[in-house]
């Protein structure tokens, strides 16, 4: 009789077990999970917590349409525009909620200008100290309207490309990178997984080297005897010259022309707005030019005035 009870309960837990609902994990869920504990995070959690979590350590803002990042233990966070990895072509903006040091970082120096609006191309860091040590919170890329500074792209972390051509072309891109290495124009489209917000990049690649075209005689040694006169600065485009190691003066015109006038050993950088960088060293020989006549007659006008007067000195003279 006890057997019996016993297998009767055995098979009552059995079926019990069959018809409960499994708790096993949901593999069909792609969407973002809670950092914390590791829940899905869906339309009920956006809607009640006002934000969406990317990834463990960046969210979405639905407030104020922005990216968070929790600096970690503290309270403290950073808000921008830019997602963690993204290439952009419109001013960053970063706001910085508590008292925690943030630090951010230009192509690996320290960044003095406004935090708040960078405008400024380059690769940015941005960094939070936190009980002595140093954490990484974003990185961001920082491009104009034409660049050489992406070879691939690759969108951050939960963003999938939704369409890319080049000038006006489809070009082939897999789900999360695009080859820029060839130069034209860009349109790349990417979306955001968790919040279906979809981004734009348009860009210019241009790889090509600037060039200058230069008047005056330089010889194969490139040393030239009067001031050296070039041509064909595209706008945008700027000009760092030096002397001998030191920073030196050069005309330069609106319309892309210039010269450079005093003799000297000069290196010329010449870099374009989308940072290609051409290098030219020339000498300049001793000239004669216009200041130099100048000086040359007033030389000769100080030597001629002190003969004067030493002979009508002398002519007082022999006359007392």
């Amino acid at each position: 009789m006890k057997k019996g009870i016993i297998a009767l309960v055995l098979w009552a837990a059995l079926l019990l077990c069959l018809c409960a609902p499994a708790r096993a994990a949901d593999t069909g869920y792609s969407g973002p999970l809670d950092p914390e504990t590791g829940e899905p995070l869906g339309q009920e959690t956006r809607e009640t917590e006002g934000r969406t979590a990317l990834s463990a350590t960046m969210y979405y803002d639905w407030n104020t349409h922005d990216f968070a990042y929790p600096m970690g233990d503290t309270l403290g966070e950073v808000h921008s525009n830019a997602a963690d990895g993204m290439v952009l072509t419109s001013p960053v903006t970063l706001t910085v909620y508590g008292e925690d040091p943030v630090t951010v970082y230009r192509d690996g120096v320290e960044y003095t200008g406004n935090q708040s609006r960078i405008s400024e191309v380059g690769a940015y860091t941005v960094s939070a100290s936190l009980g002595g040590q140093t954490r990484r919170l974003l990185s961001f890329t920082l491009v104009g309207s034409s660049t050489n500074a992406v070879h691939t792209l690759t969108v951050p972390d939960g963003f999938y490309i939704t369409d890319a051509a080049r000038d006006g072309e489809p070009i082939y891109a897999d789900r999360y990178s695009v080859s820029m290495e060839t130069e034209g124009d860009y349109v790349i489209q990417y979306e955001c997984s968790a919040t279906d917000m979809v981004y734009k990049l348009e860009t210019r690649i241009d790889r090509t080297p600037p060039t200058l075209l230069f008047e005056g005689r330089l010889d194969k040694q490139g040393r030239v005897r009067s001031a050296l006169r070039f041509s064909g600065l595209e706008a945008g485009a700027g000009i760092y010259l030096t002397r001998s190691g030191e920073t030196a003066d050069f005309t330069l015109n609106d319309d892309g022309t210039g010269a450079v006038l005093d003799p000297g050993n000069y290196v010329m950088l010449v870099q374009d707005s989308a940072g290609n960088i051409t290098e030219y060293d020339f000498i300049i020989m001793q000239y004669f030019n216009m200041q130099s006549w100048v000086f040359f007659l007033l030389v000769i006008a100080a030597v001629a005035a002190v003969g004067i007067y030493v002979l009508a000195q002398r002519k007082r003279l022999k006359i007392a």
